[in-house]
């Protein structure tokens, strides 16, 4: 950030430059990616509105480095949850791309996945599962068959499909991102444990619940090597699978799975904060498992 600071400070001051010079805007959308990695989101979107004053001023409305800061604004604006804003910056900035870089480019697919995304959010199932698929048939072509990006998008689309109720077509996804992940990025790795989550998640809801819980214990394992035994991500995963023994009427082993998954998201109560959903919703599981056993909830868990 002091190195962007530095040279933004150095252009603006240049007598053949200025402010008003494509590479100030250049230079401010450098800022707000950092400060977007660092989740200041408020001072990135004031950069990436910066830069696109300049642009506007300086460059065509169809140059590359506009697309660039609509995207940027698009991003900060799904991490805002201000999805509407971000589909609308997404599908401006898409339309330059396919424009400039052709339909055909990666680059063009990766905001296509983010149209698909901020799509998912507003609740437009088909066209979300419509962007992921012509994402993942340009990423095939220009990337490979296994390329790290296939099997992102094959993730996203898996999810499409399962919000569309097409089980079977959000599994095939799943399964063929699981197999790219665990021959690129090896078994233990955070995006294969999440693969092995939703194919037991699919499993779950096609009544599969001994495939589901192999799915889920694999998926516990590797995020308690990878993460760590106290970690909000193993914790969900403990969490699923004390759903899976709930339903096959295991009340126990879905009890000792739900109270490890509340210990663990309590103690990182710091950074989700005591009110957290999925805290609120593991306390509830464990709540109405007790329950079923004819019990109260031990007072630790009442204290958590």
């Amino acid at each position: 950030l002091k190195c962007h600071n530095r040279a933004l400070h150095i252009i603006e001051h240049s007598p053949a430059l200025g402010p008003e010079n494509p590479d100030y805007a250049r230079t401010l959308c450098d800022i707000s990616d950092v400060y977007d990695d660092r989740g200041d989101y408020i001072e990135a979107l004031k950069c990436y509105h910066q830069a696109l004053n300049v642009q506007q001023k300086t460059l065509s409305s169809g140059h590359p480095d506009v697309a660039r800061a609509l995207i940027g604004i698009g991003n900060v604006s799904m991490h805002r949850a201000a999805y509407t804003r971000a589909r609308e910056c997404f599908e401006r900035g898409l339309a330059i791309q396919e424009r400039t870089l052709g339909r055909s480019h990666p680059a063009t697919a990766t905001t296509l996945t983010n149209c698909g995304l901020a799509h998912e959010k507003l609740g437009n199932r088909q066209e979300a599962a419509r962007m992921h698929e012509r994402a993942l048939g340009i990423q095939r072509e220009a990337l490979g068959d296994t390329h790290p990006d296939i099997a992102r998008t094959l993730s996203h689309l898996g999810q499409a499909h399962e919000a569309l109720d097409s089980l079977d077509k959000a599994f095939e996804c799943h399964s063929e991102a699981y197999s790219i992940r665990e021959k690129m990025l090896g078994v233990e790795h955070a995006d294969t444990a999440y693969s092995v989550g939703r194919l037991g998640t699919v499993c779950r809801r096609r009544e599969d619940y001994h495939k589901a819980l192999e799915y889920f214990h694999l998926g516990l394992a590797i995020n308690e090597k990878t993460l760590g035994h106290m970690h909000p991500g193993t914790a969900i995963a403990a969490h699923n699978l004390g759903a899976v023994f709930q339903r096959i009427g295991e009340l126990q082993m879905a009890h000792d799975h739900f109270h490890r998954a509340v210990e663990a998201l309590a103690a990182n109560r710091t950074g989700l904060g005591p009110d957290h959903a999925f805290l609120v919703y593991a306390r509830e599981s464990l709540r109405r498992c007790q329950d079923a056993m004819g019990g109260p909830l031990p007072a630790e868990v009442r204290a958590c």
